[in-house]
């Protein structure tokens, strides 16, 4: 059984409509749907910034956030 979870996120200005596990992280979601090549995996521990997204207007670390909270 799937606990997966129906999101909208705002990609490069584009709605993507996905599904993610409730504990995925954002650096994971994207790379895995096709047509989307980033953002890029660097130490998966949040001290390269190779992960750095734009959410909100603000730049976050997409390994360190879950995908759900990118919702919107």
């Amino acid at each position: 059984m799937s606990n997966r979870m129906h999101l909208t996120l705002k990609v490069n200005g584009e709605a993507v409509e996905t599904l993610a596990e409730p504990r995925e992280l954002l650096i994971h979601v994207p790379r895995e749907r096709p047509g989307i090549t980033g953002p890029h995996i660097g130490c998966e521990t949040s001290h390269c910034g190779a992960c750095t997204v734009d959410m909100d207007g603000k730049s976050v670390k997409a390994c360190t956030i879950f995908a759900a909270q990118a919702q919107g």
